[in-house]
């Protein structure tokens, strides 16, 4: 029954942060995103390796990038390149309640990418909250904000994905007014 309670006091937390929602959306390719943003779950090693290493490309690429990463562990965790939060930094109900998380809420990228295949309330909220022009995550059955979501098979991983995202994002074309307001 508690389980039930959370889930409902989450479900309307995230209902009411979508409907409220005045981001300014425009659309972005990879040429044109210059600050990108990546919320993914920080918990396992294989994940976090992945995406430094993803990061560090879009880097070499000339993007501006900034990773926020979730721990599903109640002590902080330690020696990490990356900001993140804990699940002690959220409520009861799973929705985020650091100022670092909030802060990253309030960013204004030009891309956000959400790495997480799997369901993570502290994660989807943050990613529903975002300010950023456009978001990019896996396909959920789950109520979200995202501007472009893909679905892959599971046994593909996060290197698919990411591969799958730069095909699409690629195939953008901006129209004139969009590149020059994206620049």
């Amino acid at each position: 029954m508690l389980e039930s309670i959370r889930i409902a006091l989450y479900e309307k937390s995230l209902r009411k942060i979508l409907a409220t929602q005045k981001r300014h959306r425009q659309a972005h390719n990879f040429a044109s995103a210059k600050k990108v943003g990546v919320l993914f779950d920080a918990t396992a090693e294989k994940t976090r390796h992945e995406v430094m290493d993803y990061a560090k490309q879009l880097v070499e690429k000339g993007k501006s990038v900034r990773l926020f990463g979730y721990f599903k562990t109640k002590q902080p965790p330690e020696g990490h390149a990356f900001n993140f939060f804990f699940q002690k930094e959220t409520t009861w109900a799973g929705v985020p309640k650091s100022e670092k998380a909030k802060a990253f809420a309030e960013e204004k990228f030009d891309l956000l990418i959400y790495l997480n295949p799997e369901e993570c309330p502290p994660l989807e909220w943050l990613a529903a909250a975002s300010q950023a022009a456009m978001k990019v995550g896996f396909a959920t059955e789950r109520p979200n904000d995202f501007d472009l979501l893909l679905e892959t098979p599971d046994d593909k991983g996060l290197a698919y994905f990411i591969e799958q995202m730069h095909l699409y994002l690629d195939k953008i074309v901006l129209s004139k007014n969009e590149s020059a307001r994206a620049i």
